[in-house]
């Protein structure tokens, strides 16, 4: 079942005690799109991992559906994550060594071994609908930028997430590959019926978001804070941009089975334990 979003009354602050997110109200109803626009600076990336549970504000609530992701532990918010989210970064952050299926299918290697089979599938049928199915044994070092970010894509959805969150998903890409990518990520979630929520700047992106999934909304700061269209509320106030989060960029697999063991626990850990 996709949840609701509520945020209330949320400020995130520096070590340096700067605030670099203040949001009083945003509400985000089940399977709706939500495209967080605005120039560097405004928060955008930072509410996106208060929203995934990976940063802790210092007041306020995250609630999604009946869950209070601040009144949970963190290894409480891993499971939420696991159970709910696709996370899908800037970066494609893929294993260079692993196939496209394995580094789709990543998360079943941490997976309770009755779920591993349903994650692969699930990452192979994923790959396939994004075109790359006769694709998935070839080492992802192969693949073009449009298709490392497909691969990601098919990674974040393989678990059938009820709620996508992606942090510009096409900002390395070209307009071409760009408009591909978008269009497979709305036809994704518009299918699975997912609350889809992306930082961008690509205004294609959030255009085709609101044409491909009506009552879809846009968010843009403003001198007070931000300001939504097609029925958004209030929301991010005197935002900073944040150091950014999520596994190293361009992070290589080391020889030999445990330390390839230890390497994919590494990015799976980024993604569990942040603060």
């Amino acid at each position: 079942m996709t949840p609701a979003l509520r945020v209330e009354q949320v400020r995130v602050a520096g070590g340096d005690g700067r605030i670099l997110l203040d949001i009083d109200r945003l509400e985000v109803s089940a399977g709706q799109s939500v495209a967080l626009r605005g120039p560097s600076g405004a928060g955008k990336s930072t509410l996106l991992h208060v929203l995934s549970g990976l940063v802790r504000p210092a007041q306020g609530r995250v609630v999604w559906g009946d869950t209070d992701l601040t009144a949970l532990s963190q290894d409480a918010r891993a499971a939420f994550r696991r159970q709910t989210l696709g996370l899908i970064f800037q970066d494609s952050h893929l294993f260079e060594e692993l196939s496209a299926l394995g580094n789709a299918a990543l998360a079943s290697a941490f997976a309770p071994r009755a779920d591993r089979k349903a994650l692969r599938d699930g990452a192979a049928g994923w790959l396939a609908r994004l075109g790359l199915g006769t694709e998935g044994l070839r080492a992802v070092d192969s693949f073009s930028g449009g298709e490392r970010q497909r691969i990601a894509v098919a990674r974040a959805l393989a678990g059938s997430p009820a709620v996508i969150l992606a942090d510009e998903p096409t900002a390395a890409l070209d307009r071409g590959n760009a408009d591909t990518l978008g269009a497979d990520l709305v036809a994704a979630a518009t299918a699975g019926g997912c609350t889809l929520i992306v930082v961008t700047h690509d205004a294609a992106l959030a255009g085709r978001m609101r044409a491909s999934r009506g009552g879809g909304r846009k968010l843009l700061p403003t001198s007070g804070g931000w300001a939504g269209r097609h029925g958004a509320r209030p929301g991010a106030r005197g935002a900073r941009p944040d150091a950014g989060h999520g596994p190293r960029s361009g992070h290589r697999l080391r020889r030999g089975g445990e330390a390839r063991q230890r390497c994919a626990q590494e990015w799976a850990d980024h993604s569990r334990t942040r603060p």
